[in-house]
């Protein structure tokens, strides 16, 4: 609007000056011919000196002059109005053109209009404000681009990284969109940390109105909440990786820890300072390195040195401990390792290897053709026997079918029987087999059906028996019964006997051979089975044994006649004894089946060696033996419970066959080892019964002249077979020198270790137990097994403890919330109905009672798992079934408040 007034203006004006220069003009020709007629009337004369004529001709020209004047003087009046109109119009347009300013100076924007040749025509105060330090240099006229580039030049705007011309190249693309028809808006940054939308229009003279706005705040909100968002992400993709079970680590470009979360630091058993974001990598190869496990630096496919991208895992060995190592690239340079422990998996797939190994020998010394077909009618196991008979010359079997091995000749007889034992039949069938040269040899079948845990055959057994021998003799039988009935006919009768008695032995002897097989496979499943069973059922063995001691314990407190009293005494020892061997058989079973690991650690013998003497001590003055203990301040690397258990042995045994005469307990040092020996004054031991001794069920009762073993004292001959297994899972050699009438020297050799490197970390030491009064103690029992929950209610209620008894968490609640029950401490079962755990339980009723009441686990279960699970919770002791009376009463005593 101001423009086009301005326009206006100028136009007037210009259109004014110029009539007016006209004008004057005309009026200065006009009075130069006036000037020259009088001067030629003045100073020329008639050339007919006719002077009248002459005046005459002056005074016309005087007339024309004066004419010519009135006109010019109505034209200077019309441009004098003309001039003051103008002058009227310019301050009516200079007020307009005030008032224009001043109101877009009231727009809290910047404004500013270009005109089609983008040239600014007119801007406010407030524009100014997005152009600092150029503020002298902005003034009508400027072009767009020379602004652009002023503020370009001066480090006032920032060009996003491209370069002043591609950024000018933008500007000028939108500002042509504009002129086409279309309102842009762009955005960009100022150096001093503001942003400026722009908003273009075009105007109807095809120039460009632009409006200036500042979104400094908008871009901050915008900042603060993508950095709010980036925050939250950041928080649950560390809380996601806290939850996972497999350590993960996170490193950027530079190879340095961004995060990480606890189980990466666990697993791998990392200091403080490799867990902390901006950790070298290097430096986490270099602490491998030093520990003796570089893989664990270099296992990832994307690690330093390695190509990008992700690839299979690795698995790595650690301090006895097996990791999968996985690697995967991130788009920004950096990658994530994952470590995850496969320890039991590895563990696992060695023991299945062992028993493949183990059946792969059993199947190859045995003479019978063994095979394993799958549903496609492929081989996938043959022993020796079955390849040298169907690939004599090394032809792979495995991978082809039955049909390319056999053959069509033998494959073809055979289908029926196949596809009845891939129907899930147990069939048998004689054969011919493969024999050297024109021999006929023949063979007994039997396809037995494979089926999986669906009961889906999956493939089927192939056993093939050489019966060659038995047809042959059956052919040399047949032959010479017919000979005999040729050349004696009377004996016809007494042959035929013979031979139906031959052939039953016959058939007894392949029966008896039968059976045996099957004996032996059933034997040896039974022993595996038991083995299983025993390691497995440690509870329900020694629950009802848990409930007796409890119910003995009870008449104990009870006042019985002296008959009654030393029927109990012989019940109570009875139990002992049922306990103690049910004990040794499980640490056999536990042993054998792999449930027990070696714990390594630094073991210091003087006390370990003190604390045996202690309590074989009272033992041997009991029988008159003398017992010496010679002290060794060496330090060995070993499982100390175990060899704790190993030892004991060695003294009990000592003991029990040592009936007068001296026992000692001592030390050697032989070399890097340690020689810890026992050696008595027994019966001894003959030389050819040095191995037998450490079998199970193997004892030696001792000359029959010879002194007995008191009753009580009598050994099952299972001490030693614990022992042997005992040095083998440590690793160890157990050496034994005797002579019959003067004694043995037990010994087992240990590897010394430096006392100062103690490997093994302080474990939680036990609040001491002080026996005391029970009386008025409120209990709370949970244990689902009714006849331990009777036994051990009689027996805290003859102690005089006010009990709550309870078969599980709901029982338990019941007592609690209906009853008001609170107890001063709890007995839990660990192993409850319905996959409860008492550890569980005692964890929920501490938190619903909001109190650390002291609690008990009685389990049955001595694996270190569960002793981990007991140790992790504060003031919970553990108690192992079966329970010893006077360990309960000092533990409730211990909790009376």
């Amino acid at each position: 609007m101001g423009r086009e007034v301005a326009q206006q203006e100028r136009t007037g004006t210009s259109q004014e000056a110029g009539q007016e220069a006209e004008l004057r003009r005309q009026v200065a020709k006009l009075s130069e011919i006036n000037r020259a007629l009088m001067q030629r009337v003045e100073h020329s004369l008639d050339m007919q000196g006719n002077a009248y004529q002459l005046f005459q001709t002056a005074i016309l020209l005087d007339q024309k002059v004066r004419d010519r004047t009135r006109e010019l003087e109505h034209a200077l009046k019309a441009v004098e109005q003309s001039n003051l109109e103008l002058s009227e119009a310019i301050v009516t347009s200079r007020t307009a053109q005030n008032r224009l300013q001043d109101a877009i100076d009231s727009i809290s924007e910047g404004f500013a209009i270009f005109d089609p040749d983008d040239r600014l025509v007119l801007f406010n105060r407030r524009f100014l404000d997005f152009w600092p330090r150029l503020t002298d240099s902005i003034r009508p006229g400027l072009s767009l681009g020379a602004l652009v580039r002023l503020g370009l030049d001066a480090g006032i705007i920032q060009s996003d990284g491209l370069t002043p011309e591609a950024w000018m190249a933008e500007r000028r693309l939108q500002r042509a969109t504009t002129r086409d028809g279309g309102a842009q808006r762009w955005v960009y940054a100022l150096a001093d940390g503001r942003w400026v939308q722009v908003n273009d229009r075009r105007s109807t003279e095809g120039g460009i109105a632009s409006i200036y706005t500042d979104i400094t705040d908008v871009k901050d909100a915008e900042r603060q909440e993508r950095e709010k968002a980036l925050a939250e992400r950041s928080a649950h993709l560390q809380a996601t990786l806290e939850s996972m079970s497999i350590g993960v680590a996170v490193f950027d470009r530079d190879q340095h820890l961004v995060t990480a979360n606890r189980r990466y630091g666990e697993l791998l058993e990392l200091p403080a300072e490799l867990r902390r974001a901006g950790a070298s990598y290097r430096r986490f190869q270099e602490f491998n390195d030093a520990r003796g496990a570089p893989a664990l630096g270099t296992a990832s496919p994307i690690g330093p040195g390695s190509a990008r991208g992700s690839g299979p895992p690795a698995e790595v060995a650690l301090n006895g401990r097996w990791f999968e190592v996985k690697g995967d690239p991130m788009p920004d340079g950096g990658f994530v390792t994952s470590y995850v422990e496969i320890t039991e998996r590895k563990l696992a797939e060695e023991a299945l290897l062992d028993s493949e190994q183990r059946i792969r020998l059993f199947a190859n010394a045995v003479p019978t053709m063994i095979s394993y077909v799958d549903r496609d009618q492929r081989y996938r196991f043959v022993n020796r026997a079955y390849r040298a008979g169907y690939a004599p010359n090394g032809t792979p079997i495995l991978g082809q079918t039955l049909r390319a091995v056999l053959g069509e000749t033998e494959y073809g007889p055979r289908r029926p029987f196949i596809e009845r034992a891939l129907a899930g039949a147990t069939v048998t069938f004689d054969l011919p087999l493969p024999g050297a040269g024109d021999e006929m040899r023949f063979g007994f079948a039997t396809y037995v059906p494979h089926r999986n845990h669906r009961d889906e055959v999956v493939g089927f057994f192939t056993l093939i028996q050489d019966i060659t021998e038995r047809r042959r003799a059956e052919r040399i039988l047949e032959a010479a019964n017919e000979e005999l009935e040729r050349r004696v006919h009377e004996r016809t009768a007494t042959l035929s006997r013979l031979n139906e008695a031959l052939s039953a032995e016959v058939e007894k002897r392949r029966r008896i051979a039968r059976e045996l097989r099957v004996a032996k496979t059933e034997a040896e499943r039974a022993n595996v089975s038991k083995t299983k069973f025993l390691a497995d059922a440690s509870h329900d063995l020694l629950q009802p044994l848990n409930a007796a001691r409890l119910f003995v314990a009870t008449l104990e407190d009870t006042t019985l006649p002296a008959e009654g009293e030393a029927l109990l005494g012989k019940i109570d020892h009875a139990l002992e004894n049922v306990e103690e061997l049910l004990n040794i058989l499980l640490d056999i079973s536990k042993l054998d089946a792999g449930r027990v690991g070696a714990n390594l650690q630094s073991v210091a013998l003087a006390p370990l060696m003190e604390a045996l003497h202690d309590e074989v001590a009272a033992l041997a003055q009991r029988k008159g033996v003398a017992f010496t203990l010679l002290p060794c301040s060496l330090t060995v690397c070993s499982d100390p419970q175990l060899l704790r258990r190993l030892l004991q042995n060695f003294l009990t045994n000592a003991v029990r066959y040592t009936h007068a005469g001296r026992i000692l307990f001592g030390a050697r040092r032989r070399g890097d080892k340690v020689e810890l020996l026992v050696a008595d004054t027994g019966i001894g031991i003959p030389q050819e019964r040095l191995d037998e001794i450490f079998e199970e069920f193997r004892r030696l009762d001792g000359p029959e002249d010879g002194p007995k073993p008191e009753a009580g004292q009598k050994g099952y001959g299972l001490g030693l077979s614990i022992v042997r297994r005992i040095s083998r899972l440590l690793g160890t050699e157990v050496k034994v020198r005797s002579t019959v009438g003067r004694g043995s020297v037990f010994s087992v050799l240990v590897p010394l270790t430096d006392p100062a490197t103690l490997c093994a970390a302080p474990q939680p030491i036990a609040a001491a137990v002080v026996p005391g009064a029970v009386d008025r103690v409120r209990v709370l029992v949970v244990d689902n097994d009714p006849a331990i929950l009777d036994g051990m209610t009689r027996l805290l209620r003859s102690w005089g403890c006010r009990v709550a008894a309870a078969g599980d968490k709901a029982g338990m609640e019941a007592r609690i919330g209906a009853e008001g029950f609170r107890p001063d401490i709890v007995l839990a079962d660990y192993h409850l109905d319905g996959g409860q755990r008492g550890t569980e339980l005692i964890s929920g009723l501490r938190h619903t009672l909001a109190e650390d009441i002291p609690a008990a686990v009685i389990t049955a279960d001595r694996s270190p798992e569960v002793q981990a699970l007991v140790q992790a919770l504060s003031g919970v002791s553990l108690l192992t079934k079966p329970i010893k009376p006077a360990r309960l009463r000092a533990l409730i005593a211990s909790a009376r408040r």
